[in-house]
């Protein structure tokens, strides 16, 4: 066994531009205590619990990020660093991994946090009885065991030399749940959740507000600095801004489709632009089962008419960057080919001829006027080479749940900021995943997917990788757009935000000047 955290040569190398949940670093600056602060995010929260809701969005994350507590951060330079686990070590093979845990730690509701509770939290993730969509996420590991009560192993199908990273992002199957409380409160638990965090929610009025107070028994002594955090759902993004301008929040989650707002705020002195670009992209993915993009003339054609520029122009002020494989400038994945389809029109018009039918379908979009602006260009693209496209507005918080259900012909999506690109790709277009978007297989694609995170040879890695982004783009089963970008939005005197890894806003370390 070897000792893998403040030696992480490797993994320094693989993870340059990793994501995560990240405590903030003591700075020169002084930390003030007391206060409250109010985030306007992008959407209303579902609730917490995996079993009811799969995946974590980006207002969830950031939610579970004061609630919850991670094994592990990264730091600046992408290196995992302790957090509820002190220390690990590995086997020679990467299958097997063992963490030493933090002792004296409680859970909100006075559980004692070991490694019995870790365990019990992954089994239940884990039971195929409960049917849980997290579970593809967590496919790679075959058990966890808790020899003792301060240590957890990771068994482990496969060899996977970035396992410390990947426990930082706060996802369902990330973050520590109390197993008091998910065993005693039943369905309650979703909206009720319980962690070890340094903030502990005391009221949820859905649609409106979540309150958050300081949890004074947190065990990193001293933290966090604020005595209350509001968590206020505001969908529309001019709303948000509005808010932030006039100071009824003190930060808010933005992105380049309000391009508008971002320039003005950089030329506010009283507001600060907290930018972040990172690995993945924002996605497309074709329900390949369903007519018409069930022939791959369809979907190549409806690709290559897209003008990646253009359409970041019109929509972001040119403040999107075009993408054309799912890892972006942020991964370390770099390919010097990634098969990318070229825009060549009269090529889509000729592909559309050659399948000798009417091209009509519906696009699932958000109904903001966001989604609207984006379908409405993705229409004309379409329209100018045959392709008649009807844009379905539905609320953003259902786009999930259809698209698990394959209830879409076109669906956007995201492959979001990730230390390894393993878990998203394994579990986006792997065969039998739920998350499978596509509903495509390919014994090729599976066996790339599958030798890709057995390996921990950063070469080959890559080679397998770059040789699925060319497979995705040859069939066109997903389509990418631009590359992942995160902004954020605060008053000026709102300090002590860390980078915005995988466009989550993480307050739990900040404080007001």
């Amino acid at each position: 066994m070897k000792k893998r955290f403040f030696s992480y040569s490797i993994l320094r190398t693989v993870l340059a531009a990793g994501a995560s949940l990240l405590v903030a670093p003591a700075t020169a600056e002084a930390q003030k205590l007391g206060g409250s602060i109010t985030v306007g995010q992008e959407l209303d929260i579902p609730g917490f619990d995996p079993l009811k809701v799969g995946v974590y969005d980006t207002s969830a994350q950031s939610a579970a990020a004061l609630i919850f507590d991670t094994l592990t951060f990264l730091d600046d330079k992408g290196a995992p660093q302790p957090k509820l686990a002190l220390s690990w070590t590995h086997s020679d093979d990467y299958k097997t991994w063992t963490f030493k845990l933090r002792p004296g730690v409680i859970f909100h509701d006075g559980t004692p946090f070991n490694a019995q509770a870790a365990k019990e939290s992954f089994d239940r993730w884990k039971d195929p009885a409960n049917k849980c969509r997290c579970a593809f996420y967590i496919s790679f590991i075959h058990d966890v065991q808790a020899p003792d009560e301060l240590t957890l192993v990771y068994n482990l199908n496969d060899p996977t030399v970035t396992l410390p990273a990947n426990l930082s992002f706060p996802s369902p199957t990330n973050v520590v749940h109390s197993p008091t409380a998910w065993k005693n409160k039943g369905d309650d638990y979703n909206r009720n959740p319980v962690g070890t965090g340094p903030y502990i929610p005391k009221s949820w009025s859905a649609g409106d507000r979540i309150v958050l107070e300081k949890n004074p028994n947190y065990w990193n002594k001293g933290h966090p600095y604020l005595d209350r955090i509001i968590l206020k759902p505001l969908p529309d993004a001019q709303s948000r801004f509005a808010s932030v301008q006039s100071g009824e929040v003190d930060i808010i989650w933005d992105d380049e489709y309000d391009g508008d707002n971002i320039l003005r705020a950089q030329k506010d002195p009283r507001l600060t632009t907290h930018t972040y670009s990172g690995s993945g992209a924002q996605v497309y993915a074709f329900n390949t089962k369903l007519a018409p993009f069930d022939d791959v003339r369809v979907r190549q054609a409806l690709v290559m008419a897209l003008d990646r520029k253009k359409m970041s122009q019109a929509i972001t002020n040119g403040l999107s960057r075009p993408a054309t494989n799912p890892y972006g400038d942020g991964s370390w994945v770099k390919c010097k080919d990634d098969g990318a389809l070229p825009y060549d029109v009269e090529k889509a018009k000729a592909l559309l001829r050659d399948y000798g039918k009417p091209v009509e379908f519906k696009m699932l979009a958000t109904a903001t006027p966001r989604g609207r602006a984006v379908g409405q260009v993705l229409q004309q693209f379409w329209k100018q080479v045959g392709a008649n496209m009807e844009i379905e507005q539905v609320d953003q918080a259902t786009i999930p749940p259809r698209a698990f259900m394959r209830q879409f012909q076109l669906t956007p999506w995201r492959i979001v900021d990730f230390p390894d690109p393993s878990p998203q790709m394994y579990a986006n277009f792997h065969t039998g995943s739920p998350v499978a978007l596509a509903n495509y297989s390919d014994p090729e694609l599976d066996r790339l997917l599958e030798h890709a995170r057995s390996t921990a040879e950063l070469d080959s890695r890559t080679e397998d990788y770059c040789a699925v982004g060319r497979m995705i783009n040859k069939q066109a089963i997903w389509f990418w757009t631009f590359q992942n970008t995160y902004y954020a939005i605060s008053a000026s005197r709102l300090k002590g935000l860390p980078k915005l890894f995988s466009g989550v806003i993480d307050v739990s370390n900040a404080w007001l000047e």
